[in-house]
C-alpha cells in the first residue's frame, strides 16, 4: 500500500441537507405604525363654473386662463408674473381671483388643482388656475382689475389673520423649545462643572 499524503481531516456530514429558510415577503412588509400615508391625489379635471346657473350650458372655447403666478409680487417674471411688482399682490390664490372676477361680474371657470408649467412648484404649493371669459376687458386690463380687487377681499383677510396666528404660534413654541434647550445645556453644563471640581479637590487631598 502506497503511503497517505497530507493530514486532512474529512469530516462527514451526518443527516439529511438542510437549506437555509428564505426570508418571505412579510419579513420586508413596515408596521403599520411606520407607514407614511400620503394623501389621495386630487381630481385634476375637478371645477368650478360661475355664475352657477351656467353650469350645463357654458362653453368655456376662447376663454383665457389665469394663473395666481400672474399677479403674484413674490414670483419672478421667468416664474410667470405678468403685472408690475408694485401692481402685483403677495401669494393670491386662484379662490382670491375667482371672487374678484365675481366682483367684477365676468364669467368663469374655476380649476382648484391644475398647475402651472412654468413653475412647477404650483403643484404643491398654491395650485390652481382660472378660464375666464375677456370678452368685456382685455386680458391685461383685466389682471389689473383684479389684483387691485384682491387685497379687499373679506375671505382673503380672513385668511391671512388665521395664517399670521398660526404661523406666531409655531414661532412662539419654537421659542420656548429654544429657551428650553438652553436652559438644559446651561443645567449640563453647570453640573459637569461642578463634578470636575469636586474631582480635582479629591486628587488634591492625595498625598
Amino acid at each position: 500500500m502506497g503511503k497517505k499524503r497530507g493530514g486532512g481531516v474529512r469530516v462527514k456530514q451526518v443527516g439529511p441537507k438542510v437549506a437555509p429558510a428564505m426570508p418571505s415577503m412579510e419579513d420586508f412588509a413596515i408596521p403599520a405604525d411606520e407607514m407614511v400615508n400620503l394623501p389621495p391625489t386630487p381630481d385634476r379635471s375637478y371645477q368650478v363654473i360661475w355664475p352657477i346657473h351656467e353650469t350645463f350650458t357654458m362653453k368655456i372655447e376662447g376663454f383665457r386662463v389665469i394663473y395666481p403666478s400672474y399677479l403674484d409680487s413674490t414670483k419672478t417674471c421667468q416664474q410667470g408674473r405678468r403685472l408690475a411688482q408694485d401692481k402685483a399682490v403677495p401669494t393670491p390664490t386662484c379662490s382670491d381671483i375667482s371672487q374678484a372676477l365675481q366682483g367684477l361680474q365676468v364669467r368663469h371657470v374655476l380649476q382648484p388643482y391644475k398647475g402651472y408649467s412654468r413653475d412647477i412648484t404650483c403643484l404643491w404649493d398654491n395650485p390652481g388656475r382660472v378660464l375666464v371669459d375677456v370678452q368685456q376687458y382685455t386680458k391685461t386690463q383685466l389682471l389689473a382689475l383684479v389684483a387691485e380687487r384682491i387685497p379687499h377681499l373679506p375671505a382673503r383677510k380672513l385668511r391671512l389673520e388665521q395664517e399670521a396666528a398660526v404661523a406666531a404660534k409655531e414661532e412662539a413654541e419654537r421659542q420656548e423649545r429654544l429657551q428650553k434647550e438652553k436652559a438644559a445645556a446651561s443645567a449640563a453644563s453647570a453640573k459637569s462643572a461642578v463634578t470636575g471640581n469636586k474631582k480635582k479637590g479629591k486628587k488634591g487631598k492625595r498625598k
